[in-house]
C-alpha cells in the first residue's frame, strides 16, 4: 500500500511501482565471469473520484485500500484522467557485474524520463543507470577471495559466488557494477487491454 503511494506520488509528479519476477544469469558466451539479477513489481489501483479545483485524485488499490493523490502541474493532461479508469504504476531494477580487460576505475550515472503528449491519458516513466568500475589489486586463490580498489581510493576484499571464477580473471581486469532503476505510471481507460494486465 504504501508503495503505491509512493509510486503514484510519482506518477503525479513523476512515476512509479511495480508484480514481482526475477532472473539470474551466470557466465556468458566470454569465457569473463558475469552476473545479472532483476526484480519487477507491478501494481494497480481504479479512480474513485477527482477534485478538479484541488488536482486531487482518490484512488482504490487491488487491496482494496484508498488513498488520495494530490497531482501537480509536472502532471500533464490532468484534465484526461476519468472516474473508473486504472491507474498502472511499474516499478524495475536490475544489477549486473560483469568483467572487463586491463582498464581504470570510474564511476558514471545517467537518467532518462518521458511523459504524455497532449491530449494523452497522463503516464510518464524514468530511469536511472548508475554504472561502478573498480580495479582487481589481488587474488587468492587459497582464501578464494578478490580485491577490489575503486576510483575513491577504496579497496574491498570480496569472495565470489563461483571460486571457480577467481581462475577466469586476473590482477588488473576491471569489474563492473551496473545498478538500474525504472519506474512506469500510466492511466488507462478502465477495460483496454493495458488496464487488463
Amino acid at each position: 500500500m504504501r508503495r503505491l503511494v509512493v509510486m503514484c506520488v510519482l506518477l503525479f509528479s513523476v512515476p512509479v511501482l511495480a508484480g514481482a519476477a526475477e532472473t539470474k544469469s551466470g557466465a556468458p558466451a566470454s569465457d569473463k565471469p558475469r552476473f545479472e539479477a532483476s526484480q519487477q513489481v507491478t501494481q494497480q489501483a481504479t479512480v474513485l473520484s477527482i477534485n478538479k479545483s484541488k488536482r486531487e485524485v482518490k484512488l482504490r488499490t487491488q487491496d482494496g485500500d484508498t488513498v488520495s493523490i494530490e497531482c501537480g502541474p509536472e502532471v500533464k493532461n490532468f484534465a484526461q484522467i476519468k472516474v473508473k479508469d486504472v491507474v498502472t504504476a511499474s516499478y524495475t531494477e536490475k544489477l549486473t557485474v560483469e568483467v572487463e580487460g586491463p582498464g581504470e576505475p570510474e564511476v558514471a550515472a545517467g537518467a532518462a524520463m518521458t511523459t504524455a503528449k497532449p491530449g494523452e491519458k497522463p503516464k510518464a516513466t524514468v530511469s536511472e543507470k548508475v554504472q561502478y568500475k573498480a580495479t582487481i589489486t589481488a587474488i587468492d586463490k587459497e582464501a578464494k577471495t578478490v580485491s577490489l580498489k575503486g576510483t575513491d581510493g577504496r579497496e574491498a576484499t570480496i569472495a565470489p559466488r563461483n571460486p571457480a571464477n577467481l581462475d577466469k580473471v586476473k590482477v588488473g581486469d576491471v569489474v563492473v557494477f551496473t545498478y538500474t532503476q525504472a519506474v512506469a505510471v500510466s492511466v488507462t481507460k478502465a477495460g483496454t487491454s493495458s488496464a487488463a494486465k
